[in-house]
């Protein structure tokens, strides 16, 4: 170039007059020729600019010709992809799978960057070493000018996103999937279950679900752990899965509880033959015994059928009358089916709305405590409280426990109810010691459900901590059957609570089949007589003769006896005198709500002085 421009130069020296000085040509050419170093150097830059730009940049860059072959790529681009600069170049970028060359998703990928000049999307490929990894890929049309023509240039920009991918199918599988059986989980199956019902026409006019569950898992469990347990639902999954039609949905409800969904393309043509066939072969596949952990266990199972639209018009009591054939079905014995009978399942419309109702509370936390008084008749004092739970309705009612209890027990709900309780209950305690209230020891129930559940213990652990209240300040009240139904989890379950400090009351002693020998056996430190007795012990020597009995039991064996329900005088006298101090009913209080606890406490302690 500087050549050319010497010549250009010389040219027109050549043809300057003899006038002109030698000074202003010299001037002319160093001109031209600071011009063209001008260009030069900027040039220079850009071409150094652009180097470190791919040289530098965390993202791939790559650069191909106008008919897609790769002229140029970064040393990022060989790092994610493991392809060395010589590997690719003169090559096609190409989207490679598991299964061969996308060749759709090049073609799609190549006419949208004709007609719109610009790709974005994110895309699976493979590595060099065949793993496959995915990438966040923008291409863009790129057209220089050239003398005498342009030309065009595809630049690819992309980033390994193949973290995130994972993390969110791990998310997607999560949500959808059950993380022990890699079966649907509930949520899928009802949103299938609800499809199939929405697909139902002339043509297909019905549907078939099973709900199975799983005899005396819960032994299996406790006594060869959880790892155990989740080994033997593996494997009934397995079962399940490979004996059954691909077509079918095979889901995991929770627990020990699964389901079967029999579309309407599979079942609209068949008879009620087919659905005891699929029952059968469902509970043929526990006749075999399974191995776990090196021991070979037998195991049995019960099935409950219903079918669309026989037995219900939707999906919640579709589901409904399944269930309540399989607990007809577990009523009449292990290994055996049942199918939705009106006759004998009756179905309450209200029982969902009640369901709804009680879960909603739940999570508005609409429930109230109220506080009923515990007295010692001995040393006429207040010993302390049992907290009971009322649930307040919008017409200024109460519902009592006896009431929605159940219904919680049944669906599940208890243990949510229980931990808010949990929690309202010592953050009012909290606030009692914060007020320096003497209002001794308060007593809850525990549900059976609730301690069989080894998480009790950090729901205790958390809220004593959080509202930081003594754990001696509590007690809880279990039921003979929450010890009968696992005694040797019951008594570790025990221990552990009380090695927290927190304690342990048996509520309704003596309604249940106990035997006395864990009364020495399990750390508990106060028996509860139950109203039963009490009702009655003023004119029934029966009753009197089995009260005195506890008593004397409880003082053998060092534990404390509190009498529940005493509504008289005389009740509360001949309790007095069997030795029965402490005691509990309307005699002393009603439940108090939490506003009337302290002027309570207050009047009492007056009392006690004067």
């Amino acid at each position: 170039m500087m050549q050319h421009s010497v010549s250009v130069a010389s040219s027109i020296a050549s043809n300057l007059p003899n006038s002109i000085p030698i000074l202003l040509f010299l001037i002319l050419l160093a001109i031209i020729g600071l011009f063209i170093a001008v260009i030069y150097n900027q040039k220079s830059q850009k071409m150094m600019l652009i180097d470190a730009l791919l040289s530098q940049s965390k993202d791939a860059i790559w650069v191909s010709d106008e008919h897609f072959k790769i002229i140029e790529v970064n040393n990022t681009f060989c790092e994610i992809s493991g392809y060395r600069k010589e590997d690719v170049m003169g090559k096609e970028f190409k989207a490679l799978t598991k299964d061969g060359r996308d060749r759709q998703l090049e073609q799609m990928i190549q006419q949208e960057l004709v007609q719109d000049g610009y790709w974005s999307g994110e895309i699976w490929n493979l590595r060099k070493d065949g793993q496959p990894y995915a990438l966040d890929l923008c291409i863009t049309k790129v057209a220089t000018p050239k003398f005498p023509r342009q030309f065009v240039r595809y630049v690819g920009l992309f980033s390994d996103v193949t973290a995130r991918k994972n993390h969110e199918r791990t998310m997607l599988r999560l949500t959808t999937k059950d993380t022990v059986t890699g079966l649907s989980n509930r949520t899928i199956f009802i949103e299938s279950l609800d499809k199939a019902i929405n697909a139902c026409n002339d043509k297909y006019p019905s549907l078939l679900i099973l709900f199975i569950d799983l005899d005396n898992f819960k032994k299996i469990n406790d006594s060869l752990g959880h790892t155990v347990g989740d080994m033997l639902l593996k494997e009934v999954a397995c079962r399940l899965t490979n004996t059954l039609n691909s077509g079918f949905t095979i889901a995991r409800l929770g627990a020990d509880e699964f389901a079967i969904l029999v579309p309407p393309y599979l079942y609209s043509d068949k008879t009620i033959f087919f659905a005891k066939k699929t029952a059968d072969l469902v509970l043929r596949q526990f006749k075999t015994p399974f191995m776990l952990d090196g021991f070979e266990t037998s195991l049995s199972a019960c099935c409950g059928i219903a079918i669309y639209p026989e037995n219900a018009y939707n999906c919640e009591n579709l589901m409904r009358s399944a269930n309540s054939a399989l607990n007809h079905a577990k009523k009449i014995g292990r290994n055996t089916y049942q199918f939705f009978d009106k006759e004998r399942h009756t179905l309450d419309p209200t029982e969902l709305t009640k369901e709804s109702a009680l879960f909603k509370a739940i999570t508005n936390n609409e429930f109230e405590l109220y506080f009923q008084p515990k007295y010692d008749a001995h040393h006429n004092r207040l010993y302390g409280f049992e907290a009971l739970v009322r649930w307040p309705q919008e017409d200024g009612s109460l519902i009592n426990p006896d009431e929605f209890i159940p219904l919680a027990e049944q669906n599940g709900a208890i243990i949510p109810l229980t931990q808010l309780l949990l929690a309202q209950l010592l953050k009012q305690l909290a606030a009692w010691r914060h007020q320096n209230l003497a209002f001794g020891k308060v007593a809850i129930n525990i549900s059976a459900l609730h301690f069989q559940q080894s998480n009790l213990i950090d729901t205790l652990v958390d809220n004593l901590a959080k509202f930081d209240v003594p754990a001696s300040c509590l007690e809880l009240e279990i039921t003979e059957s929450a010890m009968m139904e696992n005694p040797q989890f019951a008594e570790q379950q025990m221990k552990r609570i009380k090695s927290l400090g927190v304690q342990i009351a048996l509520d309704d002693f003596g309604t249940g089949h106990s035997s006395l020998s864990y009364l020495k056996r399990f750390p508990i430190d106060t028996l509860k007589i139950d109203k039963s007795f009490v009702r009655d012990i003023a004119n029934n020597e029966q009753d009197r003769n089995i009260t005195a009995t506890i008593v004397r039991l409880a003082k053998y064996l060092n534990i404390n006896v509190v009498a529940e329900g005493i509504e008289t005088q005389e009740q509360a006298y001949m309790l007095h005198i069997m030795g029965c101090h402490c005691q509990q009913g309307y005699y002393y209080s009603k439940p108090l709500k939490v506003e009337q606890v302290n002027e309570f406490i207050k009047n009492k302690l007056a009392k006690q002085l004067t």
